[in-house]
């Protein structure tokens, strides 16, 4: 009789913690497969479109270096002019080696953040204001104007979050 209730002592343990470990894996993985991706990414943004209300944007990723890094990238993609000037210009490099461009639908939340654009439309009133926030809206109107500046020149920072845009920050470049 002792043995017996041994045997069913250790069966039902066995299922109980079976129970909770099964329970507690697939908690886990649910939370895993729950977890936010995101992402941030240099890039150029090629085209931006809206369509039933949603904006997508096409952007052309870039690598982007700064200080020791970007001296290192410089050393080695064009040594002769490392030779000559001793380091990246204006302590930034970019690289851009595939043609692959991707497209992102852009959050109608997203942060902008711009430096650098035509606030007035006069070119004497072209001043840095760094990350002065704007409305995706207005980031609309100041992608498309290029009489006197072409934002589309700069490189962006862009964040996506489970594959949308929800931060485009401009990079000033000299």
């Amino acid at each position: 009789m002792k043995r017996t209730a041994a045997i069913i002592m250790a069966v039902f343990s066995f299922v109980v913690v079976s129970v909770f470990s099964t329970s507690g894996t697939a908690t886990a993985a649910g939370a895993a497969q729950n977890a936010v991706k995101t992402q941030t990414r240099t890039v150029y943004i090629k085209q931006m479109k809206t369509s039933d209300g949603h904006v997508r944007i096409t952007v052309d990723p870039i690598g982007w270096y700064v200080g020791k890094e970007a001296d290192r990238k410089f050393k080695e993609r064009e040594p002769e002019a490392f030779k000559e000037i001793g380091g990246a210009p204006d302590g930034y490099y970019i690289t851009n080696d595939s043609k692959r461009t991707a497209s992102y639908q852009v959050a109608s939340d997203a942060k902008v953040m711009m430096q650098i654009y035509d606030r007035t439309g006069k070119m004497e009133d072209i001043d840095l204001k760094w990350n002065e926030k704007v409305s995706l809206n207005k980031f609309k109107s100041i992608y498309r104007n290029t009489k006197l500046m072409d934002v589309r020149e700069f490189p962006y920072h862009i964040t996506i979050k489970n594959g949308q845009v929800v931060k485009i920050v401009q990079q000033f470049i000299p």
